[in-house]
């Protein structure tokens, strides 16, 4: 650990699409607790493709800060190579630990020393390890992420995921093929494959945003929509039965079904262009069907 508290063994990692202004003040706070930020620029550029000044502006003052490196891919290769480019570089520089990010996820102050402290504590052979999530719209832990200390579970979100040398080394890096949207299910069943623990540790928090996070009322209740294109309800449909497929019907699967529902029952009531995500999720259902068998195995 560095005077300045920052961890000389572990990078951070950062996934930029069209990134916003608040991506600047979330690299900053991860600056705090790791060594280095790799900053992967997933941005869509080439022919046909809209330049977004703001964002290359974004961009130019990521560029400037110490500590931090970009890594453009050219073009949006999706969640699964954006975030294995970062992790790549930041093994090959000889980091011990990855902390991956979204770019609409703050750390909170820290948030690292406690999921080392909790690694380190665990007694088992750990494998991700993660904070619990407090809602970036309203502040409040969400109800499924409260309680005490680390936690055994089956499945964490990408977002303020730390990996070590050692895990990746034994089941590799992210699926590449999927995309988007259950690469992280699939990372973290993957682990538990092989024999790994992944743990959520809930004595520290990470403020995290689903989708577009726009508020509105539900039979009296606030509630907040994600608006996700229909690109990503093709790729959550495709690679939800993917991951059936390969991992079966486990804990994860009743989890995740409860937070589909919710996300289903807001978008039929509220969200625009229903049709359009509901006919994309459907040819995302053929298409995991589909799915050739020999690429199940991983």
């Amino acid at each position: 650990m560095s005077a300045d508290g920052q961890d000389q063994r572990v990078a951070g990692v950062v996934l930029a699409y069209r990134p916003e202004p608040s991506i600047v003040d979330n690299v900053r706070a991860l600056l705090r607790q790791v060594a280095r930020v790799y900053v992967v620029d997933n941005s869509p550029e080439g022919p046909g493709e809209k330049t977004d000044a703001d964002a290359e502006r974004i961009i130019a003052t990521l560029r400037a800060e110490e500590r931090v490196s970009i890594l453009p891919q050219g073009g949006n290769v999706g969640v699964a190579a954006g975030f294995n480019s970062g992790m790549r570089a930041a093994l090959d520089a000889g980091f011990d630990f990855v902390w991956i990010f979204d770019q609409d996820s703050t750390v909170t102050d820290g948030s690292l020393a406690r999921l080392l402290a909790a690694r380190a504590a665990a007694g088992v052979r750990v494998g991700i390890v993660a904070p619990a999530l407090r809602s970036h719209a309203t502040g409040i832990v969400y109800a499924r992420e409260q309680g005490e200390g680390p936690r055994e579970v089956d499945v964490l979100i990408s977002s303020g995921s730390l990996f070590s040398r050692g895990l990746v080394d034994t089941v590799g890096l992210h699926d590449e093929p999927l995309f988007i949207d259950y690469v992280d299910h699939e990372i973290s069943l993957r682990a538990r494959k092989y024999g790994f623990r992944n743990l959520k540790v809930h004595d520290t928090l990470l403020d995290h945003r689903f989708g577009d996070s726009d508020p509105i009322r539900v039979f009296g209740r606030r509630a907040y929509l994600a608006n996700y294109s229909p690109v990503r309800h093709f790729h959550a449909a495709r690679n939800r039965i993917i991951i059936i497929r390969r991992y079966g019907f486990g804990r994860w699967f009743w989890e995740d079904l409860w937070f589909t529902a919710k996300a289903w029952t807001k978008l039929l009531l509220a969200e625009p262009a229903k049709w359009s995500k509901i006919t994309a999720a459907a040819r995302g259902v053929g298409a995991g069907l589909r799915y050739p068998a020999r690429e199940l195995h991983f």
